[in-house]
């Protein structure tokens, strides 16, 4: 698990929920308090629904906004017999949902009829127009898009004029009029009843196959949720928003069918397989910390082609080569991401910025590898707990990508100055724009008067909440198992962290390759864990000095050993309703 340190954090115990409805929680699983505090505060009355069922439960796909439309349209393609263009955007979002479209289409359509085209970033997201020329001359009748086309007006309208019909499924905000497209599918419409507007792109694609199967009579394929809950994690949309948890749910259905050694990918097994992912014990960090990054190298130092065939093959030989590709890239990916993190710190450190008192990070640097400004503003974001903005200056213009913090909307502060920009799209965690370099100045000014105008959004600016208060005496495998009962856990839906109040450390000992983890037992009256604490080896003398002091931790597993774990985040004098002392 990594470390969630960063110096000088502050805290607070998060607001008690409803003392009756912690009782009655309490009452009904014979869980301990801090699990009922837990489930209170995430799920109020509706707690019930955090829990894991047996049979996961979802929301009728016909309650999408133009599902009808989408599902009567595929099913005269199939009735015909007629040629299929999908596009997909080249993250693993994209590459997912495309890969579910095709995986739904082609059993269904004469072969060689379905052809799928992941973008690339020097096409950027979207449809584009060399993908128009093509549709219009290898004669495909239909297309579909996958994680993009809600802002693909031109394209579009050029494919009607061609008489090539369009179904767009996208998860992305409309803005102004919509596409003409025959369908729109997208949960950030208006005028729908379904709950769940955070859908990621591969879920809206697996609702339309769902609603496909319903209408053709077929059970619902359920073999693709491992491309749903990969796509899901990977694009960080909530797992648990608006006392909806559907995300969570498809995450869970999947890790089941994957536990099994089922699943529709055996490109995606044989990647698990060669990360030593046990699938027995998935949890959101193996996806998104481990596979789906090196998905996204194909997109970031290669051909994302190779990340989509190794979803889609069906030949072990074939995957285990495109999985060595895949870390191949990866391996490029990490040098040259390591190398840009590095001139980002240098440029904060030179300039003097103070990122935490100004509430928004934005770095402009010639030439930066566009294919990894998501993956250090998604860094320093996470580090500094502010908006990041990371852009890559070229002769006339410039790109860029940007990733929240804390409640902020990154989208609706690219709306704030869309005049300024060339282009732009994402969603509330996560977007990317393009914008003249003379319009660069006048870009920061209005990002920062926007700052001003919606500091209390940010992260940075409001401790950081402890979900409950919990002694030692009651961490133990039923408590373990409880907090399993809850996960996935992810963005909407964050790893519990609890408070332990005076402790004391023995046993310790540093460990990494850098030695700057700190391993050893955390003690409190009498009983004694063992515990780790990532990045935080700097700190030996202060866990030594025999002073009691609470902690911010994490309870976890170690496999190891077989035994429950403490994973210290933070190391406090004192903590109450309000901030603590670091």
């Amino acid at each position: 698990m990594r470390s969630l340190l960063r110096e000088k954090r502050a805290w607070r115990l998060a607001p008690s929920p409803d003392r009756g409805l912690v009782e009655a929680i309490q009452a009904s699983l014979g869980c301990s308090c801090a699990i009922a505090i837990l489930l209170a505060r995430r799920g109020g009355a509706a707690w019930g629904d955090l829990l894991g069922s047996s049979e996961e439960r979802f929301h009728p796909s016909s309650t999408l906004p133009d599902m009808g439309r989408a599902v009567a349209r595929l099913s005269e393609a199939i009735r015909k017999g007629e040629r299929v263009f999908i596009h997909g955007d080249f993250d693993v979002d994209g590459l997912t949902g495309a890969a579910v479209l095709y995986r739904t289409l082609r059993p269904l359509l004469p072969p060689n009829s379905v052809k799928v085209e992941v973008s690339d970033r020097a096409a950027g997201h979207g449809l584009s127009r060399p993908f128009v020329l093509r549709a219009i001359d290898e004669g495909f009748s239909l297309v579909v898009t996958v994680d993009c086309g809600v802002a693909s007006h031109a394209e579009i309208d050029e494919l009607r004029a061609a008489g090539i019909d369009t179904v767009v499924t996208d998860h992305h905000l409309p803005v102004g009029d919509l596409p003409p497209a025959v369908a729109i599918v997208d949960p950030h419409r208006g005028g729908h009843t379904y709950p769940n507007r955070y859908l990621a792109g591969v879920g809206v694609a697996y609702k339309v196959a769902c609603a496909l199967y319903e209408h053709l009579e077929k059970p619902a394929p359920t073999a693709l949720l491992d491309l749903v809950a990969l796509g899901t994690i990977a694009d960080l949309v909530p797992l648990y928003a608006d006392g909806d948890n559907e995300n969570q749910r498809l995450i869970r259905a999947a890790f089941r069918l994957l536990s099994g050694g089922h699943g529709s990918s055996l490109g995606l097994r044989t990647l698990m397989a060669k990360l030593s992912i046990n699938p027995k014990k998935l949890s959101t960090t193996d996806f998104g910390y481990l596979v789906a990054p090196k998905l996204n190298a194909a997109n970031r130092a290669g051909d994302p082609k190779v990340a989509f065939l190794l979803l889609i093959t069906e030949v072990a030989d074939q995957a285990e080569y495109l999985a060595e590709i895949l870390l191949d890239y990866n391996r490029d990916r990490e040098i040259a991401q390591n190398d840009l993190i590095s001139q980002a710190e240098t440029m904060i450190r030179d300039e003097g910025m103070n990122p935490q008192e100004d509430g928004l990070l934005l770095l402009v640097g010639k030439y930066w590898n566009e294919g990894i400004l998501g993956l250090v503003a998604s860094n320093l974001a996470e580090r500094y707990r502010v908006p990041t903005f990371v852009l890559s200056r070229g002769d006339r213009g410039s790109r860029g990508s940007c990733r929240s913090a804390g409640d902020f909307d990154i989208s609706a502060a690219l709306e704030s100055v869309s005049g300024l920009l060339v282009q732009y799209g994402g969603h509330k965690m996560a977007a990317g724009f393009s914008v003249s370099n003379e319009s660069l100045p006048e870009l920061e000014e209005r990002l920062f008067e926007y700052i001003a105008e919606h500091r209390s959004s940010i992260a940075a600016f409001h401790p950081e909440e402890v979900d409950a208060e919990v002694d030692l005496a009651e961490v133990d495998l039923r408590f373990y198992t409880n907090l399993a009962s809850l996960a996935p856990y992810g963005p909407g839906n964050p790893s519990p962290r609890f408070l332990l109040r005076e402790c004391l450390f023995d046993n310790l000992n540093l460990v990494g390759t850098h030695r700057q983890h700190l391993k050893g037992r955390v003690v409190q009256n009498g009983i004694a864990l063992p515990f780790i604490a990532f990045r935080l080896g700097k700190h030996l003398e202060t866990f030594e000095n025999h002073e009691k002091r609470d902690l911010i931790c994490q309870i976890g597993y170690d496999d190891w050993r077989n035994d429950i774990q403490v994973q210290g985040v933070d190391l406090v004098r004192s903590i109450a309703g309000g901030e603590s002392t670091s």
